[in-house]
């Protein structure tokens, strides 16, 4: 099995927890991001060790040698998120708008949440009533988190956040992400953060207006067992689990209790945090003890 790099992003509204809850050594400062399984934007995973050091996560997925459809890029992007603040207000472009405005690829999303203090709470999708005019008058008011769905979630949950969907990751969330392999968000409302040196963050007012679903009145909901978006699926497996060798399997620690995996007749430790993909020579992959994560391609 194999382990990749991790690359790290510093965010404003990031922590440490990264280093205290993983053991990892990570950069000086609030890193907010750690980029596990990438292929864009000049981001790209290698293996971190072993016989196959250095390969890239995608000529070994276009080599077949992850098994899954090995066509194209690799289908999704995987990340673990870290909030001592919480995140700006955002969106993310659907495919019709990324088409009509060329601005980059779609991005729809999917989260897990590790860990959370508690009444953190996750920001999802919009009330009735809301406009692109009512949202302008909300966002220079500071009274937008009042048209935004609230949810104060459980370590466990899964929730999918589909393209043209408002949001915001509270404060004191460890995460993991798993999104389309695009990195264009559209930050529509940062809180009145400035930085040391008084500065704020650039906005995208205009492009997150026109980009959100304002009639899309779902409450959150949160999954406990699977959610999937158009490239990917996130899937918890328990004790027994096995996945054949066809399919892209790409594991994640995602308690404090390890798992045990079974690997071409290897034992490997999944420990809180880890992220490990399987070789399609290996044979399938089973969880002998423990309960991990499991993150591939949706169903075809």
């Amino acid at each position: 099995m194999l382990k990749f790099k991790p690359h790290y992003v510093p965010k404003p509204w990031g922590s440490r927890r990264l280093e205290s809850r993983f053991g990892r050594e990570i950069p000086e400062g609030k890193i907010g991001e750690s980029w596990e399984l990438a292929d864009i934007d000049g981001v790209f995973s290698v293996v971190a060790d072993g016989e196959k050091a250095g390969k890239t996560l995608k000529e070994l997925w276009q080599s077949g040698d992850l098994g899954g459809s090995a066509e194209g890029d690799f289908p999704f992007l995987l990340k673990w998120l870290d909030t001592s603040e919480r995140m700006s207000a955002q969106v993310h472009p659907d495919s019709e708008f990324c088409l009509a405005t060329q601005c980059g690829a779609p991005k729809t999303e999917a989260w897990l949440v590790a860990e959370l203090e508690p009444k953190s709470k996750l920001l999802i999708g919009n009330y009735p009533g809301l406009d692109p005019q009512t949202l302008v008058q909300a966002v220079s008011r500071g009274s937008l988190e009042k048209w935004m769905y609230e949810s104060l979630p459980r370590a466990g949950d899964m929730f999918l956040i589909q393209a043209g969907t408002l949001h915001s990751v509270g404060a004191g969330f460890l995460i993991l992400e798993v999104q389309q392999p695009s990195d264009v968000t559209f930050r529509l409302y940062d809180w009145g953060r400035e930085d040391e040196n008084g500065e704020s963050r650039e906005l995208h007012s205009e492009q997150a207006a026109a980009a959100i679903h304002y009639h899309r009145f779902d409450l959150p909901r949160a999954r406990r067992n699977d959610v999937a978006g158009p490239t990917f699926k996130l899937q918890r497996l328990s004790m027994g689990s096995s996945i054949p060798s066809d399919s892209l399997r790409v594991f994640v620690g995602h308690t404090a209790a390890d798992a045990r995996l079974l690997a071409g007749g290897q034992e490997f430790i999944l420990k809180y945090g880890d992220i490990l993909v399987g070789e399609s020579s290996e044979g399938p992959i089973s969880v002998a003890s423990g309960n991990c994560v499991l993150v591939s391609e949706p169903p075809q």
